[in-house]
């Protein structure tokens, strides 16, 4: 991850910075609101990761909870953007987790990728120690704290599920930013009321991930592309993303020396597990 991957030229530097900042775009100047979330994200630099790390009364740390006590963590740390995984119970029930596997009903592990009620989703723990949140804790967390972003990642719904969110909470679709996961998907998304979106590339074939391919999506006025760490330690992918001339983010990174590395290098924010980074350097 060091010497020539990690290295970008000068002049690439200069123009990701000045094309992230200045709203730039493949296809001509960007939306003033898009600039503005861009450079939201630009500021606050990290997105919690599944609501960020938890840890239990015996100190032990947890990370994908999703759940109410990690939340409550974040945003109590300062953290402005946190993601967060939603799926549904088998009763049609969004929810949040990032596998069924993690929940524990009465002590006992529920069976890996089968979803729960309803019910016995709200009585169970996740990790067989935290409490699970639904789509309608999500809100009620949104509303009484209104200076913080949800990214969404929803990966098995479709949809009706934003044109479901759209029409019950038509006042918070602008504080949720959705995670698209391949780029014939974000007209859709837009349609059904969500201005802001992220192109996360994890789920992206082979074709998707071409440099045409890429900037093709890139005339859509992203919030940003997302990919995994390891990504941006190729040198060529990197130059076709200066390309997109669009803010990089990249995933899951919680070692503060990689954090450093990849900020220095001109990536516009970090999805982390950590909640203490906002609070660190504030101090």
């Amino acid at each position: 991850m060091k010497t020539k991957k990690l290295s970008l030229t000068f002049f690439a530097l200069i123009l990701l910075f000045t094309c992230t900042l200045c709203g730039c775009s493949f296809s001509g100047k960007t939306p003033d609101e898009i600039v503005k979330m861009r450079l939201f994200f630009m500021d606050n630099k990290y997105i919690i990761h599944a609501c960020g790390m938890i840890s239990d009364e015996d100190g032990n740390e947890y990370d994908y909870t999703n759940s109410k006590e990690a939340l409550t963590n974040s945003l109590n740390n300062g953290n402005k953007i946190i993601e967060i995984d939603f799926h549904y119970t088998s009763d049609h029930e969004l929810v949040c987790g990032h596998a069924w596997g993690d929940l524990y009903l009465d002590g006992k592990q529920l069976t890996p990728g089968e979803a729960p009620t309803l019910s016995d989703f709200l009585n169970c723990k996740v990790q067989n120690k935290f409490t699970p949140l639904t789509f309608e804790d999500v809100t009620k967390f949104m509303e009484e704290n209104k200076d913080f972003y949800v990214v969404t990642d929803t990966k098995e719904t479709d949809i009706e599920t934003y044109k479901m969110i759209a029409e019950k909470y038509p006042d918070l679709s602008k504080r949720f930013i959705v995670q698209i996961y391949h780029a014939s998907e974000y007209d859709d998304v837009k349609k059904a009321g969500f201005p802001y979106i992220i192109y996360t590339l994890y789920e992206a074939t082979e074709d998707e991930l071409t440099e045409k391919a890429l900037l093709k999506a890139a005339k859509k006025p992203l919030i940003g592309f997302t990919f995994h760490s390891d990504l941006a330690s190729d040198s060529d992918f990197v130059y076709t993303m200066l390309k997109t001339k669009t803010p990089m983010f990249v995933h899951t990174v919680n070692d503060d020396f990689l954090i450093d590395e990849f900020l220095n290098m001109g990536i516009s924010g970090i999805y982390t597990d950590r909640t203490d980074l906002v609070t660190k350097a504030t101090e």
